[in-house]
């Protein structure tokens, strides 16, 4: 070690050293960048940075070993040969290039420290052919310890350097594999010329150099310069084009192509930045364009188009202090607004209606649109992105169905009935094919005989999303859906085919949607369902309501003679509780009347209540149609409705409903009796 600090102090000139040190650390950390950027690259420009890397660093190496050889002052005459030296620099850029290619093919494979060995021992292949062109009078010997160690430097700083350019652990391992080349290269060339020992010999003559040290480190630093200054342009170039693509292609993911608005991920990335900022309320806009479809329909698509961007101008024009907007697909759109009083909202949403309410105009036409407007607040409503994004929408919703223009806050009672109402549409969708529905039948019995005489077949559902959902809630959104006339055709068919199965022949009372029983092949498919299972028409009860009626008299009246001519019975549900009009009672074949289980309910509390029951007991005994009692849940009740002369009743006090086998089997052995004071009453 002293031996090579004493030839670097001692035997150098230290303005060419610097040179010399200066031109390997930049060229070091051009061609390592350049070196990462073809790892980077696609394959058709991969080969292109490798060349350009091994150029450049080759030239370094190269630059680095003949400045340190014109700053060494050995003091006898000396110079270069041309060819030689020219030679060394040949050797210099492909072992460069070599080294380069192997590491880069390698991937993250252990050939990358095999490529970082060849760009070392090119190294010292290039300092030993340089030292056999350098002509001295003398003889030039090594010391072999310093010499392998001078390889071994080189060769172990270049492995180590491509290996963190392979592997960065950090971001600060392109420095590390710059300056460990940087390492190799000058460890390497001072070791080896540690070793060297000169022996002066006068019979050497060195050929007279056309051109000084000087000068010939000017051309050298001037052509290396250049090449080092290219490959930096170019590395330069293509970061700036690559940032300038990865400016384009964010730009286009988190914008509206046709609009230039942000799109949701920009909404959302903007409304998790102001909740993480803090220091107020945010208020979420959600909002939709009325009547869009309408537009797209009648002018066409083009012509919605057209209406969204000239929306989208206003709405950008709009925003001011703060404000953000977004369209977050088709004719929907998202505003956020920071605010310190509710007040500040208010104006904000004011500025959106009025965008959305001007005109707007498409070629010769005018188009009048106007907006759904929904308001969701963090942090008083949620502070989680999704639930604000959902609050806002139901708002949104509440707004549309109002029809009034006016924007709505979010408002928990309100608006989770409809996200309620939402998720039950949803998950009904699935619900047959899940196997979630099932039917169970509530008995029937003669009042009078005390006997068993059918079973009302009544749906449940169990779902697996929202567990057992209530009747109540998921028929009106069926209905509303249109998902009744699915469900309604399962609950027929199951029904009949289950009462076809019951060893007696009991009846079976099945409730149909006027959606359902109004569809065109309604008729057509009850037929095909009673043959499918072989049931007999005249124990099937089809149960309606009266605003089946009343909605479609013509039509439903003409459905209902169909059913009757096949024999299946028409049961009037829920009596007492529509208009219950007598002109209806007359005017449609009914085979049965069922008093609503709210009438027996009021029975102790309004004394009006037992006035209705007797009176629609009376009119069906005048009309001959039989009277049904539904909800009979007490003896009391039971005993009221006995003393009436009530044709039948059902409820919990006869029992509860079955699932269908032990249905079956309680249609073959009937109801248990029980005697009792007054009149008889049956005990399930």
């Amino acid at each position: 070690m002293l031996t090579v600090l004493n030839c670097l102090v001692n035997d150098h000139d230290f303005r060419y050293v610097g040179a010399a040190v200066v031109i390997c650390v930049l060229g070091c950390l051009v061609s390592t960048r350049l070196f990462m950027s073809g790892r980077e690259a696609a394959r058709a420009k991969r080969a292109g940075f490798v060349l350009m890397a091994g150029v450049a660093i080759g030239m370094t190496i190269w630059t680095t070993h003949f400045l340190a050889m014109l700053g060494f002052m050995p003091n006898l005459e000396h110079g270069f040969d041309p060819g030689g030296t020219l030679l060394s620099l040949g050797f210099a850029v492909a072992t460069s290039v070599a080294g380069f290619a192997l590491a880069l093919q390698a991937g993250r494979g252990p050939a990358v420290e095999v490529g970082g060995a060849v760009l070392g021992m090119g190294i010292a292949l290039m300092h030993f052919i340089g030292m056999g062109a350098f002509e001295i009078a003398g003889r030039i010997s090594y010391d072999p310890t310093l010499a392998i160690a001078g390889i071994l430097f080189g060769t172990g700083f270049g492995a180590l350097a491509l290996n963190r350019l392979n592997r960065p652990i950090t971001r600060f391992c392109r420095y590390g594999g710059a300056a460990a080349l940087t390492l190799g290269i000058a460890s390497m060339h001072f070791t080896a010329m540690g070793a060297v020992a000169i022996t002066p010999d006068p019979r050497i003559v060195v050929p007279t150099q056309a051109l000084s040290d000087s000068v010939l480190a000017v051309l050298v630093i001037s052509v290396t310069g250049l090449v080092v200054a290219l490959a930096a342009i170019t590395y330069l170039a293509d970061r700036q084009t690559s940032e300038d693509a990865l400016t384009h292609y964010r730009h286009l993911a988190t914008h509206d192509v046709m609009t230039g608005l942000p799109n949701r991920a920009a909404a959302r990335e903007e409304l998790s930045r102001r909740m993480k900022v803090g220091g107020g309320s945010l208020a979420l806009i959600a909002i939709d364009l009325n009547r869009f479809k309408e537009i797209n329909d009648v002018f066409g698509h083009a012509a919605g188009d057209a209406v969204l961007v000239d929306t989208a101008e206003r709405l950008k024009a709009c925003v001011l202090d703060g404000g953000f907007v977004a369209r977050i697909g088709g004719d929907e759109f998202m505003a956020i607004k920071s605010y310190a009083v509710a007040s500040e909202v208010e104006e904000f949403v004011a500025r959106i209606s009025q965008a959305f309410s001007a005109p707007a105009r498409v070629g010769d036409t005018t188009f009048s649109t106007s907006a759904s407007i929904g308001i969701a607040s963090y942090p008083r409503d949620s502070q989680k992105i999704d639930d604000l994004i959902n609050q806002a929408d139901l708002a949104m919703y509440r707004s549309k169905a109002s029809r009034d223009g006016k924007w709505c806050w979010y408002d928990a009672d309100a608006d989770e009935d409809a996200r309620r109402r939402g998720q039950i549409a949803i998950a009904l969708r699935s619900a047959i094919a899940a196997d979630e529905l099932r039917l169970v039948y509530q008995p029937q019995i003669a009042v009078k005989e005390a006997t068993l005489i059918g079973f009302e077949a009544l749906l449940r559902w169990e779902s697996g999303e929202l567990g057992t959902v209530s009747p109540a809630e998921f028929i009106p959104v069926a209905e509303q859906s249109g998902l009744i006339v699915a469900i309604g055709d399962w609950v027929l068919d199951q029904a009949c085919r289950e009462a076809a199965r019951w060893p007696v022949e009991m009846s079976i009372a099945v409730n149909v949607s006027p959606i359902q029983m109004l569809r065109p092949g309604f008729v057509e498919r009850l037929r095909e369902v009673l043959l499918s299972h072989g049931l007999n028409p005249k124990r099937l009860e089809i149960e309606i309501t009266e605003t089946t009626l009343i909605e479609n008299p013509g039509q439903a009246l003409h459905v209902l003679r169909q059913i009757k001519a096949m024999g299946v019975r028409i049961a009037m549900d829920d009596f007492g509780t529509g208009y219950s009009s007598l002109s209806t009672m007359f005017s449609f074949p009914f085979d049965k009347i069922k008093i609503d289980r709210a009438f027996l309910l009021e029975l102790d509390r309004r004394p009006n209540a037992a006035s209705v029951i007797e009176t629609v007991i009376e009119l069906g005994h005048k009309l001959s149609i039989p009277v049904l009692a539904e909800g009979v849940e007490t003896p009391t009740q039971a005993d009221f409705l006995a003393a009436r002369n009530c044709d039948e009743a059902q409820g919990y006090l006869f029992g509860r409903p079955l699932e269908k086998g032990a249905a079956g089997d309680l249609a073959r052995t009937g109801l248990p009796r029980r005697a009792a004071p007054g009149p008889e009453r049956l005990i399930a």
